[in-house]
């Protein structure tokens, strides 16, 4: 008795309220209650364990869902950056290689028709000289005379004014009409005719001459553009297009290097990615086929070059055939090479507009962390690409490539 708590007398009274109540009534309530209850122990597990517990779970909780959110904001609007960088690099670089591989294509007819311009006006001035030293023979004159076609100093009459212009043209047609006139020439229907016919010729001529000027500013402003554009469209290349997906697999920046010795031991008429594995460079870097593709246009340019300094210190001028053979073979090949390019770059922004959905945060997203399937991937594009984008995919389009003499 003497570990329970003292006896305290209270008064209580209780009244029945109806058949099933009862009314309690006393001053001392609480107390009763406190006696029945028992003392009331202080628990820290129930007072400052559990809100604690419950308050960081919720902090920790609500944190990951907002990491995620967070997470998957970045990754996708990286994946997003990188793929828009990607399409814009490639749409400059196949658009820089399209336009000037067509303004070589149509360079090349107007280089020919400047030499073979010039070594015709050659050869009509050595005639003419060659005439005028047997007219001023008295014995030779009337021999030459008699034998003279005049429809042959007709033509070649004409031929020279179309060559060197309205105003000499005037006078050498003025001298090949007093060579031969009937008096048909004197007709007016026919004089207007023939006035016609020769302004036609010469609008035919100044027409011809004013497209291949047009077509010599447009190749030399191509050739300028290009050339200080390169270096910038390289570097391009290499950070939007390359990086991204070898940096998945962990490759050194040796795969990127540019080794202009064994770029110039490349032919430009052979499979742009044989020729890459010939030299041990790296077929799936779109910045060395880049490179190779410049380097071949060196190579033309440095032809085309030769050739028109050729016509211009040689006073009889002459287009080898080979040589128009063998630049009208290389442009094709340079169009296999840019199609090559183009079929790698498209499986290369396909791979990385693939990169966007599996940026978001998923049962794969954990998968492809835990057993770096993102390194597998990245060799799987590599193996893909080269296999849709094989040589022989692209012969036909070679084959169907047009040639110079299309554009004459």
């Amino acid at each position: 008795m003497a570990n329970h708590p003292p006896f305290h007398e209270v008064s209580v009274y209780i009244e029945q309220d109806g058949t099933s109540k009862y009314r309690i009534q006393s001053d001392k309530l609480q107390e009763i209650g406190t006696q029945l209850r028992g003392r009331r122990e202080f628990s820290i597990f129930h007072s400052i364990v559990l809100p604690l517990f419950v308050s960081v779970a919720t902090i920790v909780f609500s944190s990951v869902f907002q990491y995620i959110s967070w997470s998957n904001s970045v990754g996708v609007k990286y994946a997003t950056d990188v793929a828009e960088k990607a399409e814009r690099t490639y749409e400059n670089s196949a658009a820089a290689i399209g336009t000037r591989h067509y303004a070589t294509l149509v360079f090349l007819p107007s280089l020919r028709d400047l030499i073979h311009a010039k070594a015709n006006i050659a050869a009509l001035r050595a005639m003419a000289q060659s005439n005028e030293v047997n007219d001023r023979n008295p014995l030779r004159a009337q021999a030459n005379a008699q034998r003279r076609n005049p429809d042959a100093e007709r033509s070649l009459a004409v031929a020279m004014a179309r060559r060197n212009g309205a105003k000499r043209r005037g006078v050498v047609q003025a001298r090949a009409d007093a060579t031969k006139r009937t008096p048909d020439i004197e007709h007016p229907h026919i004089r207007v005719m023939a006035h016609t016919s020769g302004d036609d010729e010469i609008s035919l001529h100044k027409s011809v001459l004013d497209i291949n000027q047009k077509r010599f500013a447009s190749y030399y402003e191509q050739l300028k553009l290009w050339n200080e554009n390169y270096d910038h469209q390289l570097s391009d290349i290499e950070y939007a297009l390359d990086r991204p997906v070898f940096g998945q697999i962990d490759k050194n920046n040796s795969d990127f290097r540019i080794y202009r010795s064994k770029i110039a031991q490349i032919d430009c008429l052979n499979s742009l990615t044989e020729e890459l594995q010939k030299q041990n460079l790296n077929p799936h870097s779109l910045k060395v086929r880049f490179a190779v593709i410049h380097n071949c246009f060196m190579v033309i340019n440095n032809a085309l070059g030769k050739q028109l300094n050729e016509a211009i210190s040689n006073p009889v001028p002459a287009l080898d055939k080979d040589t128009e053979a063998t630049i009208n073979e290389k442009l094709v090949g340079l169009l296999a090479m840019a199609s090559e390019f183009r079929c790698y770059a498209h499986q290369r922004i396909d791979y990385y507009n693939r990169q966007k959905e599996l940026a978001i945060f998923s049962p794969t997203y954990v998968r492809r962390w835990l057993t770096d399937a993102t390194n597998a991937e990245a060799l799987k594009h590599f193996e893909d690409a080269a296999s849709r984008c094989a040589p022989t995919r692209n012969a036909d389009v070679a084959r169907a490539a047009p040639t110079s003499s299309s554009n004459n």
